[in-house]
């Protein structure tokens, strides 16, 4: 710990003789009495000292994996393990720089009684990424302010804000190209499919050679084989709700599952597009290095413009209060609003737009029937469906608690027809397919 000795002390110490001086000549009684407080003052400093602080910090972050825009609460605690009082501690927290404070603030002043402690508590923003906090910077004083001690005290302290997915469910409805997609055909892969007669054009490395060796019969064996699939992922951006004030909403956390999945279909060599329902903005699948760059700002659009609607209107449902408020589009106003035909039907629309071979993997909240009549209907087009669902009735509300149990119908129904992922935005996405993967196995 750097030790700076503020001059004012030897200052003081010299207007305070000069003063003391001053009253004896004149034979003023107030000057004396004044400068020797001062003297006496002076004095009591020296001969205490200033002990060198002995200081511990912590740093707790909430959650410490959030989601992207997540809001994240970090609370800075000090305590002071030496024997001596500190009068005048002043702190600054190490914010990651990505990270903006949105609420309280990380820097604040105290003073610290031996084995005392005292805390700060500010709210950040979670962004996509690793965040590492930097050094907490410390500056105390001692009573009279003439001398500060100033450290700063590393506190490992990392936010982690990716959760990745690793793997996306898919069904066997692939392309002709090799991918990693399973599939229920026989040919050429990894895992045993089955085995068949053998033909003359077979390869002699798929020969069951131990079969032959056993039975005289020559059979050949086929593996399951792995393609690329198309996928086109479906946003909902109808319904811009929140779950609580401040908390991402129900587009964002759809924009968001979109993305993840996306970049994870296309780490698999897949051809993986966009689109939004029911505004019918398309972004046509590719397999491409740049698609991914492309796929994000698509979503980024899709985000800032529920953000635009549902700031400029109060047609959000409005699940934190204690009745169930919304305004409904009725099929005409749809259309008149997106320019769509067929009597306002987003569904057709779509379909023209996305390939016949591609798979949707529809991220919607659920909270009315439009979007599980849409998921049935893409199925019935021909497409193998996906459903992620986040789940925004988790408040404790009257109002919560209908839309939870109407929600939860719609779930149970959905998954006659096609493949469900509930999802709690509370846990990683990961974790809500990998147990919807587990569940279908």
């Amino acid at each position: 710990m750097s030790t700076r000795e503020i001059t004012q002390r030897n200052v003081g110490v010299s207007a305070a003789l000069v003063a003391g001086g001053a009253g004896i000549v004149t034979g003023n009684p107030t000057i004396f009495m004044v400068a020797a407080v001062a003297l006496v003052y002076a004095a009591y400093q020296a001969a205490i000292g200033d002990p060198e602080p002995t200081l511990t910090v912590e740093r707790d972050v909430d959650p410490t994996d959030p989601l992207p825009g997540t809001e994240v609460t970090v609370t800075l605690t000090l305590t002071n393990d030496g024997d001596a009082t500190l009068p005048d501690v002043r702190v600054l927290d190490g914010v990651p720089e990505r990270l903006a404070v949105i609420d309280g603030s990380p820097r604040f002043g105290t003073h610290l009684e031996a084995g005392a402690s005292d805390s700060v508590t500010y709210t950040v923003k979670a962004r996509r990424g690793d965040h590492a906090f930097t050094d907490v910077a410390i500056a105390c004083r001692n009573l009279t302010g003439t001398v500060e001690f100033a450290e700063q005290i590393t506190v490992e302290t990392t936010l982690s804000c990716s959760a990745s997915v690793d793997a996306v469910p898919l069904s066997g409805q692939t392309l002709s190209q090799s991918g990693r997609v399973p599939t229920d055909a026989g040919g050429n892969g990894l895992a045993f499919y089955a085995i068949r007669e053998h033909q003359s054009s077979d390869p002699m490395s798929r020969v069951d050679w131990n079969r032959l060796a056993k039975t005289n019969e020559l059979a050949t064996v086929e593996f399951r084989e792995t393609r690329a699939a198309t996928v086109t992922t479906l946003v909902d951006s109808r319904q811009p709700v929140a779950g609580r004030a401040g908390a991402p909403t129900a587009v964002q956390f759809c924009a968001y599952a979109a993305q993840q999945v996306g970049s994870a279909l296309l780490e698999m060599d897949n051809r993986v597009g966009a689109a939004v329902y029911d505004s019918c903005e398309t972004l046509q699948p590719s397999a491409n290095r740049a698609q991914e760059q492309r796929l994000e700002a698509f979503l980024e659009d899709v985000v800032s413009g529920s953000v635009a609607t549902s700031s400029g209107s109060r047609s959000s449902w409005l699940l934190d209060t204690d009745t169930r408020t919304r305004r409904m589009q009725s099929p005409t106003e749809t259309a008149d609003r997106y320019g769509i035909t067929d009597g306002g039907d987003a569904v057709a629309t779509l379909d023209r737009s996305i390939p016949s071979e591609s798979q949707v993997v529809f991220c919607t909240p659920l909270l009315d029937d439009r979007a599980a009549d849409a998921a049935k209907r893409f199925a019935a087009h021909g497409h193998a469906v996906t459903v992620v669902s986040p789940d925004m009735t988790t408040g404790d509300s009257p109002g919560s608690t209908v839309e939870r149990i109407d929600r939860t119908a719609r779930l149970d129904t959905l998954r006659g027809t096609v493949r469900v992922v509930d999802w709690t935005p509370a846990e990683p996405l990961a974790k809500a397919l990998t147990r919807a993967m587990e569940r279908w196995a």
